[in-house]
């Protein structure tokens, strides 16, 4: 519970900007549940996790989805989630991904990136 209370409080203080994409350029939205159910964002965010807690701790899994499920729709989460599970990081795009997709997923990544970092195995 202290490990989701900071990954939390880091989250609020870097202001878990929302990213979201109009006319080719990256901008801000409110949170992927504009975009998205509840039940998908949830699905979303379950597999985003799983796929995460193949390579890290909890902590730090808790933190990134945190912040990647609240910022990306779950289409984009689910890239992410594609990324990770095939540990691309920034390997030349897998088939069947869009690009813009794939660049959402990998600028919320180096967004939450930092303030999870603490948490890394």
């Amino acid at each position: 519970m202290r490990k989701l209370a900071v990954c939390l409080f880091i989250l609020a203080a870097m202001g878990a900007p929302a990213l979201a994409q109009t006319a080719g350029t990256l901008t801000y939205s409110q949170d992927a549940r504009t975009e998205a159910s509840d039940a998908d964002v949830r699905v979303a965010r379950r597999a985003y996790r799983a796929a995460c807690e193949q390579h890290q701790t909890a902590g730090y899994c808790e933190c990134m989805t945190g912040g990647m499920a609240q910022s990306l729709a779950p289409n984009d989460l689910g890239t992410a989630t594609r990324l990770l599970a095939h540990d691309l990081g920034n390997a030349a795009m897998p088939s069947g991904l869009d690009r813009a997709s794939v660049e959402r997923a990998r600028a919320a990544s180096a967004t939450y990136e930092p303030g999870c970092a603490q948490f890394r195995s």
